[in-house]
């Protein structure tokens, strides 16, 4: 080969180059299996994620599947009435459901309990858009793991998949944060 042929062919060699070297580092990382130390969701993402139990309303009435269909929902968790903890949970929800500002419409809150005929008229005096559940079968109590202690916000797709569970202390800056991206990313609901 000749000088004037090599000099021709080293701009594109060196394109080539930086185009395929990021693959190289990337292919070799994931064949070591490496993967970064922090997570970028703030929630537990529950994997497989878990279908949506049949619920009830407040009076009984078996809520269908039309009713989360379409929304993406945050669910606050809890045995038994709504104490103190979970108050506090409603209300944070409420924030975060508000901060969400243009995409608010996206999103419904809902209260899951496993009483079997929760009084939720003081809750809705205060926050009338809130829906009631109740987890009557023990498939439901489970699917929202209300054998635990304390309450929890689950995620809820349009899809009614259980997708992600945050812990009784989560931070609701950390829901807000991947409620936004989710909302971001996600072409339904």
């Amino acid at each position: 080969m000749s000088t004037a042929a090599i000099k021709g062919k080293s701009p594109l060699l060196l394109l080539l180059t930086l185009f395929l070297l990021p693959l190289a580092i990337g292919g070799g990382l994931y064949a070591y299996g490496w993967h970064p130390s922090k997570p970028g969701n703030h929630g537990e993402i529950l994997s497989p994620p878990r279908p949506l139990p049949p619920l009830a309303d407040a009076s009984g009435k078996l809520l269908g599947k039309a009713d989360f269909d379409g929304h993406w929902s945050l669910v606050v968790a809890g045995a038994g009435p709504c104490d103190a903890a979970c108050k506090q949970w409603i209300v944070a929800t409420r924030q975060v459901h508000v901060a969400l500002y243009k995409q608010m419409g996206r999103v419904q809150r809902t209260w899951l309990t496993d009483q079997p005929a929760p009084d939720p008229a003081p809750l809705l005096a205060i926050q009338p858009d809130l829906h009631t559940a109740v987890a009557g079968s023990a498939a439901a109590r489970t699917a929202f793991d209300l054998s635990t202690r304390g309450h929890r916000v689950y995620v809820v797709d349009p899809m009614g998949q259980i997708i992600l569970r945050y812990a009784p202390d989560a931070d609701p800056r950390g829901i807000l944060k991947d409620m936004e991206r989710l909302l971001r990313f996600a072409w339904a609901g």
